[in-house]
């Protein structure tokens, strides 16, 4: 492969090591430093589907919707007992867009059926590790929409808990570390700048 003159690498290649839940794929490449020196250098790269996730407010009881469920990778990090708050969230289909995946996820975890989205922005999960990019909405729902108990669904194995924290007890949340996942804290800050959409 000739090199792309707009990023600093030639002779890429990629070799796949193993392809279940992720594609694991190493790449190889000549890497061109600015001043002039050329390394071989390779990077393992999980390779992921893009995502969506959802900050959703019940307007009725003015709280923000969130989801704890068991985590493995966050288990085997050694963080308490795996369960972990966040953001209702999930892979985009083949054939959904990301719009229809969120409203679908909210739906399953949370229980709510989301007439309206309000795009916040795209984020790069983890950028040093793997391709997935998570669209980030919000959603403004009322006891009126809550059409299920959520919890996710059997037939994947799913055991959510709904969890409902009003704006200052999230906040607190993330300033004492408690909510510690990226997505959930970026689209909270977000409220926190965004107040009024929420009537906060």
């Amino acid at each position: 492969m000739t090199r792309d003159q707009s990023a600093p690498i030639s002779n890429l290649s990629r070799t796949t090591l193993s392809d279940g839940w992720c594609r694991l794929v190493e790449y190889a490449f000549d890497y061109h430093f600015a001043d002039g020196r050329v390394v071989e250098r390779s990077w393992e790269v999980c390779e992921r589907p893009e995502a969506t996730s959802v900050l959703v407010f019940d307007r009725s009881s003015r709280k923000f919707v969130l989801v704890r469920q068991f985590r493995v990778p966050v288990y085997a990090m050694g963080e308490g007992d795996g369960f972990f708050l966040e953001t209702a969230a999930g892979l985009i289909d083949d054939g959904e867009s990301p719009e229809e995946t969120a409203i679908r996820e909210v739906c399953e975890e949370t229980g709510y059926h989301v007439e309206e989205l309000l795009p916040i922005r795209a984020i790069i999960a983890a950028p040093g590790l793997m391709t997935e990019k998570i669209h980030c909405y919000a959603a403004i729902v009322d006891e009126g929409m809550r059409i299920g108990a959520g919890g996710g669904l059997d037939e994947e194995h799913e055991e959510i808990q709904v969890v409902h924290l009003a704006f200052d007890e999230a906040m607190a949340m993330v300033d004492s570390g408690e909510i510690s996942d990226a997505k959930t804290i970026v689209m909270l800050q977000w409220a926190a700048l965004n107040r009024d959409v929420f009537g906060l």
